[in-house]
């Protein structure tokens, strides 16, 4: 046990040192909305924006297995994860009124390990589901069971009165206690997908309505959030509306997955209208903060494990049509895909979430006051941003999606002598420069264009990007 600890202080000092060459105001701010543009997000100390990279790392059993995700986060141009802190490496109550010092450390010690990389957490407070005798698991928090020395027969109690209010509080503050105003924590997120509670839809709203609120007070520095499982019915919709229609709440989430047994069809779409049509429900809720798409990726028909569809999908498309889509749709981000260790890690796809960050460096989404609009063609989707002094729009080929590549075995074909008329976008901005992207080969061209852009030959993707 000692040795492994040194080890792993060693090499948090060891990231520590290496984290020197990052810039010092990015790590010592934090985030929040932009006081310029609400719909996206910026640090404090500077105001430049900060577009959040990354995906879910929420349930880790270790801090060198968080070390491992924060490190590959980093050499792919991350610097954002969400981290549900009741997983198993870092619930800091096991036993009821006994706190975990050790875990409060890690915790505290992970924030650290963050902050070097420049990476900011949103960190997760809850995610159970039930309150219930028995052994604590991902979903039941049998800590607070009456039978096992707990204040609480069931969840609903917990939610509905004051002494389940003051005990998600106490281990608020105790979180407040250890990490304090760290700037490495992007946020605290109340509840993972609490709607999924079991206790009647109106007391989860009153409950969020009153705990918001507590939670800011505690993190004035922080930002607050909230969210709500799978935007995949028409009954979600009425949580969905309120949650993202309260003040405190925020950051706009949503959670939406590839799911074939879903009501909704949108669900079974490509990944890429799924993901934007998410982004537009949240739109057409608040259209007043950053919209992100928090959770996704491709699930057994109804939730019941990771879709069948990623064994066969080893370059990543379903994640790179998570990363995209979201943010040309307007959202203050990319999408977050939930299979960090399914998915990402097994057939090491952290390179898609390099190839975002590479299409959108040097992009500031604040000054440039974007609004989403689409110029499709034939052949292909084009999610576009005008901005005040650049458009950037990223075309997906209409015939390349998971059922056609991953269910049906039929490769993606080039695309090549495809042209996008933007001269009304632009209207009668003099264009300067037309740079064009290809993700899937990571390449940068510069293009000849007065507004109608003729497109290199690509596969699946590309980004143009219109200076005026």
């Amino acid at each position: 046990m000692y040795i492994c600890i040194m080890r792993s202080l060693l090499a948090i000092a060891i990231i520590l040192l290496l984290g020197m060459s990052l810039s010092a105001p990015k790590r010592k701010s934090f985030v929040e909305v932009s006081r310029d543009n609400p719909h996206y997000l910026a640090l404090s100390k500077s105001g430049e924006p900060y577009i959040p990279i990354g995906c879910n790392i929420a349930a880790v059993s270790s801090l060198e297995d968080m070390e491992y995700y924060l490190k590959k986060l980093h050499e792919n141009s991350g610097n954002f994860g969400r981290v549900w802190l009741n997983s198993e490496g870092f619930e800091i109550e096991t036993k009821y009124g006994q706190p975990d010092k050790e875990k409060l450390q890690r915790i505290k010690k992970m924030l650290d390990v963050a902050d070097a990389y420049g990476i900011k957490l949103k960190l997760c407070i809850e995610s159970f589901r039930h309150i219930s005798a028995g052994e604590n698991k991902w979903d039941t928090k049998a800590t607070l069971h009456k039978s096992n020395g707990g204040p609480f027969n069931d969840t609903r109690e917990y939610i509905t009165t004051e002494r389940g209010e003051e005990e998600f509080l106490r281990r608020v503050k105790l979180l407040k206690e250890y990490c304090g105003d760290h700037p490495a924590i992007f946020g605290w997120e109340l509840w993972n997908e609490m709607n999924a509670v079991a206790a009647p839809t109106e007391d989860i709203k009153r409950w969020n309505e009153r705990m918001l609120s507590r939670v800011k007070e505690l993190f004035p520095k922080h930002m607050v959030m909230q969210s709500l499982g799978s935007l995949d019915s028409k009954h979600s919709f009425d949580i969905y509306q309120h949650t993202n229609s309260l003040p405190e709440n925020e950051v706009s989430q949503v959670h939406r997955y590839l799911d074939e047994g879903a009501a909704l069809e949108v669900c079974q779409a490509p990944m890429d209208i799924l993901s934007a049509d998410a982004i537009e429900v949240l739109r057409n809720i608040d259209n007043s903060k950053p919209l992100l798409l928090a959770e996704s990726g491709a699930v057994k028909p109804n939730h019941a494990g990771p879709s069948e569809l990623y064994p066969r999908d080893s370059l990543g498309t379903i994640l790179h049509d998570v990363l995209f889509a979201p943010f040309f749709s307007g959202a203050a981000g990319p999408g977050h895909l939930w299979h960090w260790d399914h998915h990402i890690r097994k057939h090491n796809t952290w390179f898609q979430i390099g190839r975002f960050a590479r299409a959108v460096e040097g992009i500031n989404p604040i000054e440039e006051q974007f609004v989403p609009m689409r110029h499709d063609t034939e052949v292909l989707r084009v999610y576009t941003l005008r901005g005040e002094k650049t458009l950037i729009a990223w075309c997906r080929d209409v015939n390349s999606t998971w059922r056609s590549e991953l269910k049906e075995g039929i490769a993606a074909e080039p695309i090549d002598g495809e042209k996008i008329d933007f001269t009304q976008a632009i209207g009668r901005k003099r264009v300067k420069r037309v740079e064009f992207y290809a993700p899937w080969k990571d390449e940068w061209t510069t293009l000849e264009s007065n507004g109608i852009v003729a497109l290199p030959e690509f596969v699946r993707s590309a980004v143009v990007k219109i200076g005026y």
